[in-house]
């Protein structure tokens, strides 16, 4: 009898062991027909001699990891017998609509074996909802098929503008499912259009019916985009991953506390901007709704004649050249560019760009500065002359190189003690901001010497070097990128304007980099 038991036990064990190395190393999927928005779990099983692999090298076609795989490793000991095993579980999402394949995995063990598993083939279903950004056709289909009712939807101001004039593009949340959380998942590369990054912070959110379900709507990203070029542009599409609690037990009043949370992806359509060329005619300096202004002429002490001229409005001005003089003045001229300044609303973005021009005469007397114009082009198709009238002055006579002429000492006698009494008042709130001054100059120098760290000789260095110090302060430049706060819209901005300048593959405008970088290291320190 006792024979007969550990027979038995023998097989049993033998069984098992089998059993066991027949499947030791698999690779299997949690489903083989998916939506384009859903995600699936790739499960890869290694045994004994290949559960030593720190990692797994899944080709994919048609899908994309979405990060590192989770690891689990399990050690047993039978019969004197040792065995391990390591599980990968990797999370993937489609690409596009269509067949997909995972694998083939070659599998090198630590004793020189070498498997191959054999692909999976899934199968991502056409998503008529991702094509249309009109709310209401969107949550029908979502509806129909049985999915949570949360999309994202992609609007423009306009749709058809000429080269250089702005156009605002929303990305909208539409939410009817119970949703702990969302994030930007992958934001869109805009390489055919100028970028600035608007602020969404105050937009809140609101519900509104459709199609009678009461839907909550919030705006998550807002940008300003300047086609550079001609023709049939596209915006592409952005994808916001969100985390949801599905009901275990509908139709329960106790439901309401237990469900399961998963994870979604949703993604708007793609947006087609046609950019027009400009009409023939005359050079403009710009697109959009500009306007001129011209500051007084003003000599101090003997120095040049100097004029600020700016042109501010909706419209792309980085490239736009100094307004023109009408009539040669009798002088040397000196036209100081003093860059662009952008002001980014909830809106729009309006951008001024200033030049001061330095006349010095060559003789005193009578001076004439002459009338300053810029040809623009309105949205309307209108080219408009933008203009600052001639100014008369009387001046002296400067060369660009004259040191300026000294200014005549006067003595006037010593002052009375009721005359020294503001003066003294004056001094002691003097010194208080002098105290001051110098504390904010000690931050400012600590500011600048980061920036100078961080500036390197090309762009790709730069960034690199920017990524590397927000790490090391413990901040992810991934996660920053998504960021709805003022460290968020500098980085954001700093990004835009790196892939901008790869894009076109200029020279670098490095006072505007350095300005940028500045405004990442004033906000995140």
């Amino acid at each position: 009898m006792r024979i007969l038991r550990f027979a038995i036990l023998f097989v049993i064990l033998y069984a098992s062991f089998g059993i066991r190395s027949a499947s030791a190393n698999e690779i299997s999927v949690d489903k083989r027909t998916m939506q384009l928005d859903d995600s699936v779990t790739i499960t890869v099983t290694l045994e004994d001699a290949f559960a030593s692999l720190d990692s797994v090298n899944i080709p994919l076609r048609n899908l994309a990891l979405d990060g590192p795989p989770s690891v689990s490793t399990e050690f047993e000991w039978i019969n004197g017998e040792s065995s391990r095993r390591k599980v990968f579980r990797y999370s993937a999402h489609p690409t596009a609509a269509g067949e997909g394949t995972v694998g083939p995995v070659t599998l090198h063990g630590s004793g020189g074996q070498v498997e191959t598993l054999a692909p999976i083939t899934i199968q991502v279903l056409p998503d008529a909802a991702a094509g249309s950004n009109d709310p209401e056709k969107i949550l029908h289909e979502l509806m129909a098929s049985g999915r949570d009712p949360i999309f994202l939807v992609a609007e423009a101001d306009r749709t058809s503008v000429f080269t250089g004039e702005e156009v605002v593009v929303t990305w909208t949340l539409y939410n009817a499912a119970s949703v702990q959380q969302y994030a930007i998942w992958k934001i869109p590369k805009l390489d055919d259009f100028w970028t600035e990054e608007l602020d969404t912070r105050s937009d809140h959110p609101e519900e509104i019916m459709i199609d009678g379900v009461v839907v909550q709507k919030v705006a998550i990203r807002r940008v300003a985009l300047f086609p550079l070029n001609a023709g049939s542009l596209t915006v592409p599409s952005m994808v916001v991953s969100a985390s949801i609690i599905k009901r275990v037990r509908t139709g329960d009043p106790f439901g309401l506390f237990e469900g399961t949370e998963v994870d979604v992806l949703r993604r708007s359509a793609p947006l087609g901007i046609r950019a027009r060329p400009v009409p023939d005619g005359p050079p403009v300096a710009a697109v959009g709704n500009i306007d001129m202004r011209c500051g007084s002429p003003v000599q101090r002490n003997g120095g040049p004649v100097a004029v600020v001229v700016q042109l501010s409005g909706r419209a792309n001005l980085r490239g736009a050249p100094p307004p023109e003089m009408e009539t040669k003045p009798a002088a040397t001229v000196q036209i100081v560019d003093r860059g662009v300044d952008v002001t980014r609303t909830g809106d729009d973005a309006t951008m001024t760009r200033s030049w001061q021009y330095l006349f010095f005469p060559a003789r005193g007397g009578t001076f004439t500065v002459p009338a300053i114009s810029s040809r623009v082009l309105t949205p309307g198709a209108v080219r408009r002359d933008l203009r600052c009238s001639a100014a008369t002055l009387t001046v002296a006579s400067a060369a660009p190189q004259a040191p300026p002429p000294a200014l005549q000492k006067v003595w006037r006698g010593a002052p009375s003690p009721a005359t020294l009494a503001p003066w003294v008042a004056g001094a002691a709130v003097l010194l208080l901001l002098v105290w001051l001054g110098i504390a904010r100059a000690r931050r400012s120098e600590r500011v600048r010497s980061v920036v100078r760290r961080l500036i390197r000789p090309t762009v790709p260095e730069t960034r690199d070097a920017v990524d590397a110090w927000l790490a090391a302060r413990g901040i992810d430049p991934a996660a920053l990128l998504h960021e709805a706060s003022d460290p968020g819209d500098a980085y954001r901005s700093l990004r835009s304007l790196f892939d901008a300048m790869e894009r076109e593959r200029t020279e670098p405008k490095w006072d505007e980099i350095e300005q940028r970088v500045r405004d990442v290291v004033v906000t995140t320190a």
